[in-house]
């Protein structure tokens, strides 16, 4: 009875199982898009192995099973390689990516400071023509004004005139040429000029030529304070 129930018992391949989990591993895994041929050769050896198994042949069919496994390891390490070739890949495109940016930002702020430097540079030239124009300007008049006294012989004394006020003989050019200084003519009569809006005709008025700076200013701000035509 025994020896019947053992005749009767079909063989079963050992590595059919396993083989059979490689071949779920190796389909649902992208390698038969990355590795075409090699995946077609694989799938060709599981089927031969289930071929041997259908004519009977369990050890043959085991020997192509096994073979497929050894096939299936293969594909994966090949897989397993090419997922981290392409991950560095990723990796080095991001950090060239990321090395682009960081160089577009420095020469982003290398030109911002020279464009700064530049206007800084071009505001100081600006600046300094302007103060060499007024240099020159101011050294026109003191050349004018030089001339215009040379040429102008100053007076000390100016006897008043019918109608004459300060500001009109302080601008006279042997006087002051400047109305605004009518104070220091003011100041220097005192004695004869009790109310700096009115004169008389014949008046002989001193003209005050040692004066500094502050008298100027001075003279000016108490002209500006009090109005006089």
């Amino acid at each position: 009875m025994l020896i019947l129930v053992a005749a009767c018992t079909t063989p079963v391949a050992r590595f059919k199982a396993e083989s059979k989990l490689a071949l779920d591993r190796v389909r649902v895994s992208n390698m038969e898009t990355l590795f075409p041929a090699e995946t077609l050769d694989f799938y060709q050896t599981v089927q031969q192995g289930d071929i041997e198994v259908t004519i009977g042949d369990v050890k043959r069919a085991d020997l192509y099973y096994s073979l497929a496994i050894g096939k299936a390891e293969i594909l994966e390490n090949l897989y397993l390689r090419e997922l981290k070739r392409k991950e560095e890949s990723i990796r080095l495109e991001f950090e060239l990516k990321r090395q682009a940016e960081a160089e577009f930002e420095r020469q982003r702020v290398i030109a911002q400071e020279k464009a700064a430097e530049q206007a800084r540079e071009a505001k100081e030239a600006k600046a300094r023509a302007k103060r060499l124009e007024a240099e020159k300007a101011e050294s026109r008049r003191r050349v004018e004004r030089a001339r215009q006294e040379k040429e102008v012989q100053l007076v000390a004394r100016h006897t008043v005139k019918r109608g004459e006020t300060l500001p009109q003989i302080a601008a006279l050019h042997e006087i002051y040429g400047d109305s605004s200084l009518w104070p220091l003519i003011y100041k220097s009569n005192r004695d004869q000029i009790s109310n700096p809006a009115v004169l008389w005709p014949g008046q002989v008025l001193r003209i005050p030529r040692n004066y500094d700076k502050n008298d100027i200013s001075e003279a000016r701000r108490f002209a500006g304070d009090r109005s006089l035509r």
